[in-house]
């Protein structure tokens, strides 16, 4: 069996399976050169822990000149120090600081009496270091959970800056909201000028080109051939997003190997619609807790606008959500205005129940607004039209009786009238065009919705 190339969990660790955010890498390789302090902040598995990874690896670091002994780069994870004491986080400093000076073969220059983990001790490592013409680089992954660590008081981020003004010593820290805004949750540690000496750099999605070429290079390293519908099919189930594309790619590398074509001879060439539906089924059972990490976080009025793009993108009181959606990573922008990342994850969303909204495949039924939409579509619908699309959207797929539909839509004027309902019923999927099929009749009970499935766009 072939080598699966593709990363189905965890950061990508080797450079040669890193692709795009050369702009990125150059641009954090030219600060740490002048020990100038980085900020690398974007939504959960955007490939901030793949970057730091890449930029220490040896040969990204001897293409920028940033190689021991004069530069040494000291790897720092935050995670599980939410509530670490003091002593353990500079502990914590202390271990990564001499496992890069013994990776780097400075371990001479390391105190070996045991000593307190303090503040004391890590100044004065780094100021031996200094005096050896060494700059540090500390990187911090999920640096979020320090800043909220509230054993850790304005005077230890204090000093923390004190070293990097007083030594040639910088940070490069990755979290999930802007360091501005962690330091806002606790007025006292906005008070350190800590917070204040990082270049931000926001982490978003792959360029299209930058997807599609990674999809190929990686495919073929195995001398593979890559079938332009699983190709097509990876892309529109992750979009352009690095770790869905790693997890779609791996399913589709894995579906490929258990095909074969006689003509070309190669694992992978007779690629079916049945492949490109089980790798959306495989894709996503993976992504699913994901989306659920996303959408938990997002709040009712973001749920509401992802949920119904095709009216909320041209409402003026709505671009803010639509911009803190588009650095979530959640939509894309088009010439259009704006969809949703990918397939999967609006399989995902119009799986949720969303405040004032009906969902039924594609279509959308905003009691908000009273609008209702197809894909992209607004469908032109009376009153009348709309209270009856409405409340068969209340259950789709479940029958709703001849009696139900005339009192939720006449109500008051309700009288037992067949041929209005009917009438009614015919002029509504006229409206709706090709979507009116799917409004059935039960004959001598009612009404259903029911979208076909798989229909969403």
């Amino acid at each position: 069996m072939a080598h699966n190339p593709f990363y189905h969990r965890g950061p990508v660790r080797e450079s040669s399976a890193f692709f795009d955010r050369q702009q990125e890498t150059h641009q954090i390789a030219d600060l740490l050169r002048v020990s100038q302090s980085v900020s690398i902040v974007g939504p959960r598995r955007i490939g901030k822990t793949s970057l730091l990874y890449h930029l220490r690896a040896p040969e990204v670091r001897a293409a920028h000149g940033l190689l021991s002994p004069q530069h040494l780069f000291a790897s720092v994870n935050a995670e599980g120090m939410g509530q670490a004491s003091l002593t353990d986080v500079y502990a914590l400093l202390l271990d990564a600081l001499h496992d890069a000076l013994c990776e780097s073969g400075l371990a001479m220059l390391w105190d070996g009496e045991a000593g307190a983990a303090d503040y004391r001790r890590l100044n004065s490592t780094l100021k031996t270091l200094s005096q050896h013409g060494t700059t540090v680089a500390f990187f911090v992954d999920e640096f979020e959970l320090l800043a909220s660590n509230h054993n850790l008081d304005p005077s230890f981020f204090s000093g923390l800056r004190g070293l990097a003004t007083r030594y040639a010593v910088s940070y490069v820290v990755t979290s999930q909201r802007p360091l501005i805004s962690l330091a806002y949750a606790d007025q006292s540690v906005l008070s350190s000028p800590f917070f204040n000496v990082f270049v931000t750099l926001t982490l978003g999605l792959f360029e299209p080109g930058s997807a599609r070429d990674m999809l190929t290079t990686l495919w073929t390293q195995d001398a593979a051939q890559l079938p332009q519908r699983a190709l097509d099919a990876v892309l529109e189930l992750a979009g352009p997003h690095p770790f869905f594309l790693q997890v779609a790619a791996y399913h589709a590398y894995e579906l490929a190997q258990t095909l074969t074509s006689p003509q070309a001879g190669r694992a992978g060439a007779a690629w079916t619609a049945q492949q490109t539906a089980q790798l959306a089924d495989a894709f996503y059972g993976d992504a699913q807790p994901h989306y659920l990490y996303a959408w938990h976080n997002l709040s009712d009025a973001e749920r509401y606008v992802l949920a119904n793009l095709a009216l909320a993108q041209h409402d003026p009181g709505e671009q803010e959500i639509l911009h803190q959606l588009l650095q979530q990573s959640l939509i894309l922008p088009v010439d259009s205005g704006y969809v949703c990342l990918s397939s999967s994850l609006l399989r995902f969303v119009r799986s949720q129940q969303v405040v004032d909204l009906l969902q039924a495949g594609p279509l959308v039924v905003d009691l908000r607004r009273r609008a209702v939409t197809a894909g992209a579509q607004t469908l032109k619908l009376t009153k009348t039209q709309f209270d009856l699309l409405a409340r068969l959207a209340q259950r789709p797929g479940q029958v709703a009786t001849n009696r139900e539909l005339e009192e939720s839509v006449w109500r008051d004027e309700y009288v037992e009238d067949p041929e209005r309902l009917k009438a009614a019923i015919k002029h509504l999927r006229r409206a709706m065009g090709p979507w009116g099929e799917c409004i059935v009749n039960e004959r001598g009970v009612g009404y259903a919705l029911r979208v076909p499935p798989g229909e969403l766009r």
